[in-house]
This record gives C-alpha cells, sequence and structure tokens, in this order.
C-alpha cells in the first residue's frame, strides 16, 4: 500500500490469508474469534514491563525454582523447542506450561 501510495488492500485475507501470513510470521498467532484475540493481546503486553526501565512483571509458578531441567539432548537430530518446553514426562527449561512459540 505504502509503496504504490494508493491502497491496493484492506485485509491480510486478500493476500492469501492465515495460510500465507502465519507460516511467513507476518501473522504471529492465530485465534477462533474476536474475544480470543484480545485476550492473546493482554496476555502478550502483560510480559511488557510497566515502565521503561522497570524490571518484567514476575509470574506465579507451580514450579519450584530449584528443580532441574530434566530433558536432555540426543545425539540424534531432535526438535530444539523440547529443551524449552519440555515433554510430558521431563521438565525443560521454562517453566511447565509457559512457553508459547510466536513466528513458528
Amino acid at each position: 500500500n505504502k509503496l504504490l501510495g494508493r491502497e491496493v488492500y484492506t485485509t491480510n485475507d486478500q493476500l492469501g490469508g492465515l495460510e500465507i501470513m502465519y507460516p511467513i510470521g507476518v501473522t504471529h498467532l492465530e485465534v477462533d474469534n474476536d474475544r480470543e484475540g484480545v485476550d492473546a493481546i493482554l496476555e502478550w503486553i502483560s510480559f511488557v514491563p510497566e515502565k521503561v526501565g522497570a524490571p518484567p512483571a514476575a509470574r506465579i509458578s507451580s514450579d519450584p525454582v530449584d528443580r532441574d531441567v530434566e530433558w536432555r539432548p540426543t545425539p540424534s537430530p531432535y526438535d530444539p523447542r523440547l529443551m524449552l518446553a519440555g515433554t510430558e514426562d521431563k521438565a525443560g527449561f521454562f517453566d511447565e506450561g509457559s512457553f508459547k512459540e510466536y513466528l513458528a
């Protein structure tokens, strides 16, 4: 739009929708309705500090601070996200249930 100096499209749907925009990272998260979209936005901005220079918001977690990272890399190829999120039976680096990938 800006390059041509006139409006060529008004929504991402006109450029291919989620099937195109999500895999290339233009759309970061897909939700089913507007309410879920607003909830996702509020969750996302809740990680931003209240003021410039302030520390990030602290989160309450059921994981103890001193728990071990149980998941270990293997010699064969593996999904590196497992080190962060863990698996059903082995804890990863992040607190349980807190890993949410954007720009997947």
